[in-house]
């Protein structure tokens, strides 16, 4: 006994059978796989659009949790392709293009030995220097220096 399309139909989720009353599986390629213009026919319902006479932008008729949702459902069904593109990607896509060891190989915050030397001599130069620098922005401070040096212990 096998089931005619529309008792296959009949037999899907609220949700999805809404959904395809509303956008009629087509395929994949029909569809926008991103933002158009609102009075394209082949607009994506999971994208914003935008309205070219006002310049404004319509957000999306399906809200992201909204697409998931409609995605996991049909993805049960195994009719996940009749739906249009998602911005977002779930299961198998997620986790075949994910850089596993992304943070092993560029570990981050790490920077370039040489840079870090590099770093390190300027830091000490300008401590060394520092009188000097903080005497030129602040003239009362060469009589601190002068009160110092006159204040040295003298016995080692």
């Amino acid at each position: 006994m096998s089931l005619t399309a529309k008792e296959a139909f009949a037999k899907l989720p609220q949700k999805l059978h809404n959904f395809f009353i509303k956008y009629p599986p087509r395929p994949f390629s029909e569809y926008k796989n991103g933002p158009s213009v609102i009075s394209d026919p082949t607009k994506n319902p999971f994208f914003p659009n935008k309205n070219t006479e006002t310049g404004r932008w319509h957000s999306s008729l399906y809200s992201r949790r909204r697409s998931a949702d409609l995605y996991k459902l049909a993805k049960k069904f195994g009719i996940q392709d009749l739906l249009p593109p998602t911005p977002r990607k779930f299961h198998e896509e997620k986790y075949n293009n994910k850089k596993w060891m992304q943070g092993m190989i560029q570990p981050a915050g790490r920077a370039d030995q040489a840079e870090l030397e590099e770093k390190f001599k300027k830091r000490e130069e300008a401590i060394k220097n520092m009188d000097k620098i903080i005497a030129k922005a602040r003239p009362g401070y060469k009589k601190l220096l002068k009160k110092r040096e006159e204040k040295k212990p003298t016995w080692f």
